[in-house]
C-alpha cells in the first residue's frame, strides 16, 4: 500500500506538467489580451480589455498569424516563437509580453 502511494505522489505531478493549456495571457501595450485556442488551432477566441472577438488563423511566411474585427478595427495577433505582436488596422504595431 505505501509502494502505491509512493508512486502516486512521484506520478501525479508529471501528468499534471503534460496537461495542455489552450490559453495565453499577454500584456501588449494597454492592452490585457487573454488568447483561448481551439483544439485544432484554426480559430482563437481573444479577450482584449474585456472585448471578445473570434479570430481565425491566416497564412503568414513565420509563426503562428490570427486575425478578425473588433468594433471596426482589424485586429492581427501574430506569434514567433515566444514573442507575440498585436497589429491594429496593419499600421498600429505593438509588442507583448507575457502577463
Amino acid at each position: 500500500m505505501k509502494k502505491l502511494l509512493y508512486m502516486l505522489v512521484c506520478v501525479l505531478p508529471l501528468v499534471a506538467c503534460n496537461h495542455e493549456d489552450n490559453n495565453e495571457i499577454q500584456k501588449c501595450g494597454g492592452y490585457d489580451v487573454e488568447m483561448t485556442f481551439s483544439e485544432e488551432g484554426d480559430t482563437m477566441t481573444a479577450n482584449i480589455n474585456g472585448d471578445e472577438l473570434e479570430l481565425s488563423h491566416v497564412v503568414s511566411a513565420s509563426g503562428a498569424k490570427y486575425a478578425g474585427i473588433l468594433n471596426d478595427t482589424i485586429v492581427v495577433l501574430w506569434n514567433q516563437g515566444e514573442k507575440w505582436t498585436l497589429i491594429l488596422d496593419d499600421d498600429t504595431i505593438i509588442d507583448c509580453s507575457g502577463k
